[in-house]
């Protein structure tokens, strides 16, 4: 069976369905599927739906959910390309799917079904869709920005995420209504491994990083497609530390006994899954993830709040507690409602009342910086906002930003020509590449002015390894495979810039002369703002495809 071909996958996900759910701790066991096409299996599905229970789609439905709905996937790498508005709602709706195939493909095999059936496992298979569903639910806005530059890490968003599956009440609801026993089995999956999900959920080749790699390829405007790759389960013979042993060759020690098991792929699957680690690390280093410019672009997030925070102001109130309730409470203390009540409608709501207003130029030209341009941004607007449905019912403060925004289209204003500006973000910024030279002046331009990225690529971490069989049958994980395409235990990449902006030079007491000196000395920012155009198939904007952005807000009704 190969998904892709069919004209209608529904009934084979009704069957897998009505079995999965034919059990007796379900209340609730009919099955009325819902669905919905997703963008990116449209170029590779004949049948592009994605399909839901009512059971797990209420899930979906819940407050805690359609919040991604207005949190950005990529976040300022829309400035690359206005094509990149894709949220974290559609994202974590592929993951569901992506584990939904990987369960009907498995449903084919008759040892997978008894095993779960002799195992009593369908309420763990349920609970696993649901939490892979629900695996970005923590996202503060603009995704892994505001943790990065608020906490300075990339897993807070895990922390929070989990207690709003596990604590949210709205959740917990829609868990006891498929079964009183499932809050109780989603909190086991947190706590241990079942039935190695951790391989195919967070690791090197996983349902979350196949998804978004296909979806924000295509929306990058280059589609790609990483098709579902099957795999069988072996039982292997163990070390001391419970890991695979290995044999004078490296394969790995199988033993007919599947009480310690790992999760193989076929030898042909072996430069499938090498590609997929290649476009990856493409996608990190010269696309999407941590090219220069996106790293830029986002720290100016952390350097607004950081001035921000310094001095009073009559604006931008409800950000100034938000962003202090945050950094002053414990990850796991924080009030869930607090994080449930701000995305990326909310955030850039706050961020234009300051760019607009606030008493120092320096910080409204820095909050200014933090907006997208104005075609991403737009099109950011149109898609979260759903500006295409003229009946569509907005928030208060959904109508105040679209009213702004409509002036900032007219205005003539210092902020609408800003905005309007293409140039505006890179003119204000200093790339520095020649900063360590020994005959560097500090008293010039402190360091402690500068902001540094200093990250490192892993297109593979042998922590997580990938086992895959050889031509002659043996099993070995990806590192050690005779066939590998390259060495990946050292494949990895150091990116590195230093860079400033001009109106934090300012704030910080540097005078227009001295800003002057550094700027015609060490500024290389011309490259790294002028990415190199790429060629795309595809443009999903849907402000320039058949509609003019002008025509479409005139016609807001607010």
């Amino acid at each position: 069976m190969k998904l892709e071909d069919l004209n209608s996958k529904e009934e084979i996900f009704r069957e897998f369905f009505t079995w999965l759910f034919d059990d007796s701790r379900i209340k609730n066991k009919e099955i009325h599927l819902e669905k919905e096409i997703d963008i990116s299996l449209s170029p590779y599905y004949l049948d592009p739906n994605i399909y839901f229970p009512k059971q797990i789609n209420n899930f979906f439905k819940t407050r805690a959910m359609q919040r991604l709905g207005k949190v950005s996937q990529v976040s300022l790498a829309i400035d690359l390309h206005p094509n990149l508005y894709q949220n974290r709602l559609e994202h974590s709706k592929g993951v569901y799917y992506r584990k939904l195939e990987e369960m009907v493909y498995n449903f084919q095999n008759s040892e997978w079904k008894e095993k779960v059936e002799k195992d009593n496992l369908k309420l763990i298979l349920i609970a696993e869709l649901i939490k892979m569903a629900g695996h970005d639910i923590g996202h503060f806005p603009l995704s892994h920005v505001m943790e990065e530059q608020l906490y300075n890490s990339h897993g807070a968003h895990e922390v929070v995420g989990k207690r709003i599956m596990l604590e949210d009440s709205e959740i917990k609801h829609v868990l006891n209504e498929i079964s009183p026993e499932l809050p109780n089995t989603l909190k086991d999956l947190y706590e241990k491994n079942v039935w190695n999900f951790h391989e195919h959920d967070e690791s090197n080749y996983d349902v979350d990083r196949l998804d978004y790699l296909q979806r924000d390829n295509i929306y990058w405007g280059t589609p790609i497609h990483l098709p579902h790759l099957n795999y069988e389960t072996v039982g292997v013979q163990t070390d001391e530390t419970n890991n695979p042993k290995r044999n004078a060759d490296g394969s790995i020690a199988v033993s007919d006994c599947l009480d310690n098991s790992i999760d193989v792929y076929d030898f042909k699957n072996l430069h499938d899954i090498e590609d997929f680690l290649i476009l990856r690390e493409d996608g990190y280093k010269n696309k999407i993830y941590m090219v220069p410019y996106c790293h830029i672009r986002e720290s100016t997030i952390g350097i607004l709040f950081k001035e921000f925070l310094k001095k009073p102001s009559k604006f931008g109130n409800e950000l100034r507690n938000y962003i202090t309730k945050i950094q002053n409470i414990k990850i796991d203390e924080l009030d869930l409602n607090l994080i449930l009540e701000w995305d990326d409608i909310k955030l850039y709501s706050q961020i234009l009342e300051i760019a607009e207003n606030h008493e120092d130029k320096n910080i409204r030209q820095l909050a200014t910086m933090c907006i997208p341009k104005l075609s991403g941004f737009l099109n950011t607007l149109y898609s979260f906002l759903n500006l295409k449905e003229k009946n569509n019912q907005y928030s208060e403060s959904e109508k105040k930003l679209l009213k702004k925004v409509k002036q900032l289209i007219y205005g003539n204003d210092e902020l609408s020509q800003n905005l309007k500006n293409p140039n505006f973000i890179r003119d204000n910024t200093l790339f520095l590449e020649n900063v360590y030279d020994k005959n560097f002046d500090e008293n010039l331009l402190n360091k402690n002015l500068l902001l540094r990225q200093n990250s490192k690529i892993c297109a593979y971490n042998p922590n997580n390894p990938i086992y895959i069989k050889s031509s002659n049958g043996e099993i070995y994980d990806l590192a050690h495979h005779p066939e590998r395409k390259c060495d990946w235990n050292t494949r990895t990449t150091t990116v590195q810039n230093i860079y400033t902006y001009i109106p934090y030079l300012k704030c910080c007491g540097l005078s227009e002369d001295k800003i002057t000196t550094i700027k015609n000395m060490f500024n290389k920012s011309g490259q790294q703002f002028n990415p190199t155009p790429h060629n795309y198939t595809i443009n999903m904007q849907p402000l320039q495809v058949g509609n003019s952005f002008k025509k479409v807000f005139d016609e807001l009704e607010l």
